[in-house]
């Protein structure tokens, strides 16, 4: 039996709090205090846990990034030449993934910390991951197709648009039928 601290329950929950918090306001429209009062904290413990917000943001970003690569190299666990029903499995868990983080994603991609360093940091992270993409699925297919990275940023896009619009917008398909799209494209493209 794992037991957890009380202190990383609590600096769990203000990961949590802030992630809901910048998803709906972003970076900029955020303070310490919206944090601490999101989750009936006092500045002060929030300060107890981290430095500042650039640094809870990093973290956020940088746990974000973690599981999306997770459920990235789960494509390379697909047979060669996988049916429908394995990509299909796949882009449902890639839709968790963004039931999980897709709001604060989105959200901060426009509003995020104003260092160069830190974008710079995000830029590359961004690239390794839709490379690492766009790589399995040359792996898997027949097509000519010249850059991995291009690729996968495109089938990224084409994943976390068809989320987004089934998630926030009055469209009149559910996400199961957007992720079978998706799935068929996807199968359709490793032919």
């Amino acid at each position: 039996m794992v037991t957890t601290t009380k202190s990383a329950v609590t600096r769990q929950s203000i990961l949590d709090a802030a992630r809901a918090i910048f998803a709906r306001r972003g970076y900029s429209g955020t303070s310490v205090k919206d944090i601490a009062e999101g989750l009936h904290v006092t500045r002060a413990n929030f300060y107890y846990y981290f430095r500042d917000k650039q640094q809870l943001f990093i973290e956020l970003g940088t746990e974000t990034y973690r599981e999306s690569l997770t459920v990235i190299r789960e494509f390379d666990t697909m047979t060669a030449q996988p049916a429908i029903d394995e990509v299909l499995r796949w882009v449902q868990s890639y839709f968790g993934y963004l039931e999980r983080n897709g709001a604060f994603v989105a959200r901060s991609i426009g509003d995020s910390p104003d260092d160069p360093q830190f974008r710079a940091t995000v830029k590359r992270l961004h690239q390794r991951a839709a490379r690492t993409l766009g790589g399995y699925i040359v792996s898997r297919s027949t097509a000519d197709v010249r850059s991995p990275l291009s690729l996968g940023m495109t089938v990224m896009a084409m994943l976390e648009r068809s989320w987004f619009l089934v998630n926030t917008a009055d469209v009149s398909i559910s996400a199961a039928s957007a992720a079978r799209s998706n799935a068929e494209i996807l199968t359709h493209l490793m032919r």
